[in-house]
């Protein structure tokens, strides 16, 4: 799956480009305009440049106990792990 790293943001109101926006695990789209004459503060008036953005790929693995090694009963441990690139 592609996970967004850097974002390039067109501001809808006036067209201003926000460039390389960082993403920390979830996705941030600007909150104000930096045009000083747009007046937008609406973090959904921010339209995502894909073909500028910067994307990596990622997989999310589950690692889980073999049930043969564990007592009766007992419900094998499991662990995320997430690859990237």
């Amino acid at each position: 799956r592609p996970e967004l790293l850097a974002g390039t943001f067109n501001c809808m109101k006036c067209g201003l480009v926000a460039e390389d926006i960082q993403q920390h695990f979830h996705f941030t789209r600007p909150t104000i305009c930096r045009n000083p004459r747009c007046q937008n503060t609406s973090p959904s008036e921010f339209l995502l440049d894909n073909s500028i953005s910067e994307f990596t790929d990622w997989q999310k693995l589950r690692v889980q106990e073999n049930s043969d090694e564990i007592p009766p009963g007992s419900m094998p441990r499991s662990m995320d792990i997430i690859l990237r690139n």
